[in-house]
């Protein structure tokens, strides 16, 4: 699939040098971004998921302990 994007252009030119240290072409750069982006989409769902059904259980502590421990690990969660 083919996409055209605009970005910013020192994000960019970062890109552009760090896909060469890591020898990688840009498009391969940019898919592994987004895989990676749409990994933590869909964990942060996930665990809001998890979080609207425990309010209408009665969870044990274990479960909540386990959710925050989860919660620590995504550094763009609020």
């Amino acid at each position: 699939m083919r996409h055209s994007v605009s970005i910013q252009d020192e994000i960019g030119k970062e890109v552009e040098a760090m896909a060469e240290e890591e020898d990688l072409s840009i498009s391969e750069f940019y898919a592994r971004a987004a895989e990676s982006y749409l990994k933590r989409l869909r964990r942060r769902r996930a665990i809001d998921e998890l979080d609207r059904r425990a309010g209408t259980i009665n969870a044990h502590g274990d479960v909540n302990e386990a959710l925050s421990s989860i919660r620590e690990d995504d550094p763009e969660r609020p």
